[in-house]
């Protein structure tokens, strides 16, 4: 089946047309020619926005979506990939695992993009989606385009410990309209102040499909916290398929930060989240990346963080 959203329309009406989607006291489920599994849950809140959960389902068929938003669009829609956390994925001929806390993450669809999606049949998927206007950055962000880069039309974040609590609230709370708006308000707040710490870049390239596809099969070898080999930037523009310059320039487009940044900041946020749980020490996780020694660990996860490792305890 072939889908084609604008991201510019509601997305609820686009959904139910394709997907044949029936009401059941509030809850929308797939037509049983279609797929099968939970349902769909939907509310919209003041300033055109729009909150959608699409609980584990699956398709019968396979679905090619491509999503369209105009250049001159004033919409953006915030997608966000909650299947398992773990998943083995097949890159090329190799299978790598994205352990718990790297999951797929938050895509920010800005204006002047089509991506297309291919959702295969009889598996099971999990997503969030944040559709709002420009008129939301407008009313809560001050002076928002000195520190927001909507330029970019399509901008990537890792769904980390904090933004994935933030967001289970809202998704808890959907029944609740006032409670769940507050809860989305709050994961939108925490989005954009990672999405500001984001580089910029003087000059945009137009982020097509394969593009996007590459460069995140040339990211999955940077995702991996625990690994000890790093690629040469050749090797990693290589596995994109790109010469160096593109690379870098889209790579970091993206992903917010160069190649080796953002290999740092998963390796922080790894441990973080593994201080915090209590799952390892700051001793035992400094040994496990790689640290010669703890203080080398604690110099670096301070120079991140700002704090102590030990303040996370």
């Amino acid at each position: 089946m072939n889908v084609q959203l604008n991201i510019t329309k509601n997305l609820k009406n686009q959904f139910q047309r394709y997907f044949k989607l029936k009401e059941v006291q509030g809850e929308y489920f797939l037509d049983s020619t279609v797929g099968g599994g939970q349902s769909m849950e939907f509310v919209n809140f003041p300033g055109k926005m729009e909150f959608y959960h699409f609980k584990k389902s699956y398709f019968k068929i396979p679905i090619q979506m491509k999503s369209v938003n105009p250049i001159d669009s004033e919409w953006f829609l915030i997608h966000i990939n909650l299947s398992n956390t773990k998943q083995q994925k097949k890159v090329k001929d190799e299978f790598i695992d994205f352990q718990k806390h790297l999951p797929i993450g938050l895509l920010l669809y800005g204006p002047g993009l089509e991506i297309d999606t291919q959702l295969p049949a009889n598996i099971e998927m999990e997503l969030a989606t944040i559709h709002f206007h420009r008129s939301f950055l407008d009313t809560y962000f001050e002076n928002w385009k000195d520190s927001i880069d909507t330029t970019k039309n399509l901008v990537y974040e890792d769904l980390d410990y904090k933004l994935e609590n933030a967001l289970n609230k809202a998704l808890f709370s959907i029944r609740n309209k006032i409670e769940c708006h507050a809860n989305v308000l709050h994961f939108m707040n925490l989005f954009f102040k990672k999405i500001r710490i984001h580089s910029r870049n003087s000059h945009h390239e137009i982020l097509h499909s394969e593009d996007v596809k590459n460069l995140f099969i040339a990211s999955v070898h940077l995702r991996n916290p625990l690994s000890k080999r790093i690629l040469s930037l050749d090797e990693l523009a290589s596995i994109a398929n790109m010469g160096i310059t593109k690379f870098k320039t889209t790579f970091k487009q993206l992903f917010g930060s160069a190649p080796i940044q953002y290999r740092n900041k998963i390796r922080m946020e790894f441990a973080r989240e593994e201080i915090v749980s209590q799952r390892k020490t700051p001793t035992e996780i400094s040994y496990d990346l790689g640290y010669a020694h703890p203080s080398s660990f604690t110099t670096a996860y301070k120079k991140y963080f700002g704090k102590l490792p030990s303040s996370c305890i």
